[in-house]
């Protein structure tokens, strides 16, 4: 709901006085990592006196004493080139910051946030933007209204966020903090700028207050009566005709022009999934298709270029061959990013299976980059391979390894394939199945290959040759 509560909450600043919830706070933020602010203190230093530090906090928060510090300003690459600003507080408005969503969080989540909305809330995620999108898809919402706010994060009016928030909050200690916050401003290249707008990212708080914000937006959207997921500040909105989803894009544009806020005309636009594809939260959706062996029906879904690309960036920078490690510590870096991103890509899967037990079937087919985790596949494989030489490694003596630190070698040392991984979950695939189905790819394109080039290619003198480099790779 949007509407101002009747019961606002009261005793909200009472909540966080406690030394046990700071440290829960704290230890939250510890677990988060993270670079310190601009007083210089870290999460290490911080941590070495605790205890004396929590206390401090709470006395200086009992006195009222408080006043937060300028966040320092940092960039990060976004995926177009451009860069992101960021807003790092110091650690301890970091702490304050998620006592403070500790409190509010759980109130918002009782009836105030929507169902739809995915984005940096507890128990909701990609698995439930799937869910929702899988669900209008086939049940025939297959007009798109793929939107996107321009600069959200740095554009919240900050006098409209308050007055979305003194809707449910009658705690005055509490909106005064949180309005020093957004007016806190930053340092950049050691001068001061005053926040303007906004809300910083990188800060605890800012989640909280972009979906506090947006909820505007899909309790509106909701009265209307038009169906939408919202993650963070994309969303979507589905109707089943032309006319109907025009309609809901000026509603959407009508409520964030409200807002004090603009679409992006660049991210933003129709898409008719009947013969249009469109990309959310890293999937690339491909629309409605015939089997040409049945007619029937079905769509796709697969990671985006970027996303598969990102994959390989991150395998790369785990494999420099500058570091001398064991082989058992370069398998464990790789898996690692190998499972996290599997897992993401496992997302969709999961999303039909948890429609599946409400009774819609799906029609979606998840098998469509298979030849693209096996690529990755060979790429993580190769670049272990140059890595484990430790001395003098090239590429050409990592592909001269190819034989004797094969497939099945690196499953036997536990480097866990993406191909695989993607249907064991799905599927209860077994390593063996995998590697003798590796092993029957391998001879077919070996055969292909002898067909392709002519039995003249491999006389004797050249088949005397490939056996002495496979004797000298596996010696």
């Amino acid at each position: 709901m949007n509407d101002e509560l009747k019961y606002k909450w009261h005793s909200i600043y009472g909540q966080i006085l406690f030394d046990r919830k700071l440290m829960a706070a704290w230890k939250q933020v510890e677990k988060n990592k993270g670079c310190g602010g601009i007083d210089m203190e870290t999460i290490e230093t911080f941590k070495s006196r605790e205890a004396e530090k929590i206390e401090d906090i709470l006395q200086e928060l009992k006195k009222k004493d408080y006043k937060p510090t300028p966040v320092k300003r940092v960039y990060i690459p976004k995926k177009n080139g451009d860069k992101r600003p960021l807003g790092i507080p110091v650690i301890k408005d970091r702490i304050i910051q998620q006592s403070v969503v500790n409190v509010l969080s759980p109130k918002f989540e009782d009836g105030i946030f929507h169902k739809c909305s995915c984005g940096y809330r507890p128990g909701r995620g990609i698995e439930r933007v799937m869910q929702i999108i899988m669900w209008y898809v086939e049940h025939g919402y297959h007009h798109i209204y793929d939107c996107d706010i321009k600069g959200f994060f740095d554009n919240i009016p900050h006098k409209k966020l308050m007055k979305v928030l003194n809707k449910y909050i009658a705690d005055g200690t509490v909106l005064d903090i949180i309005w020093s916050w957004l007016k806190s401003g930053y340092m950049e290249e050691g001068k001061y700028m005053e926040s303007v707008s906004g809300t910083q990212q990188g800060g605890v708080i800012s989640p909280l207050m972009s979906n506090i914000y947006l909820n505007e937006l899909d309790w509106e959207l909701e009265k209307e009566g038009i169906k939408f997921v919202r993650y963070c500040d994309d969303f979507l909105l589905f109707a089943k005709t032309e006319e109907e989803i025009r309609r809901a894009g000026e509603i959407a544009k009508k409520v964030i022009n409200s807002l004090g806020l603009e679409i992006s005309i660049a991210k933003t636009r129709f898409v008719d999934f009947e013969s249009q594809d469109f990309e959310f939260v890293g999937f690339s959706f491909r629309h409605w298709r015939e089997r040409k062996r049945d007619g029937s029906r079905y769509f796709m879904v697969t990671p985006t270029e970027k996303s598969l690309k990102d994959f390989k960036r991150k395998i790369k920078k785990a494999t420099l061959k500058k570091l001398t490690l064991s082989k058992e510590v370069w398998v464990e870096r790789v898996n690692a990013i190998i499972r996290g991103k599997v897992n993401y890509y496992l997302n969709p899967f999961k999303a039909i299976e948890a429609n599946r037990e409400y009774g819609c079937n799906s029609h979606c087919y998840l098998n469509a980059f298979s030849s693209e985790l096996q690529a990755l596949d060979r790429y993580t494989r190769q670049r272990l391979r140059v890595a484990m030489i430790h001395e003098g490694a090239t590429v050409r003596k990592g592909m001269a390894m190819k034989h004797r630190w094969n497939n099945e070698y690196f499953c036997k040392i536990n480097l866990i394939p993406s191909n695989w991984y993607y249907n064991h979950i799905r599927t209860g695939y077994t390593m063996e199945q995998y590697i003798e189905k590796q092993k029957e790819r391998n001879r077919k394109a070996v055969e292909r290959g002898k067909k392709r080039l002519g039995k003249e290619y491999y006389d004797k003198r050249r088949l005397a040759a490939i056996a002495q480099c496979r004797t000298l790779a596996t010696t």
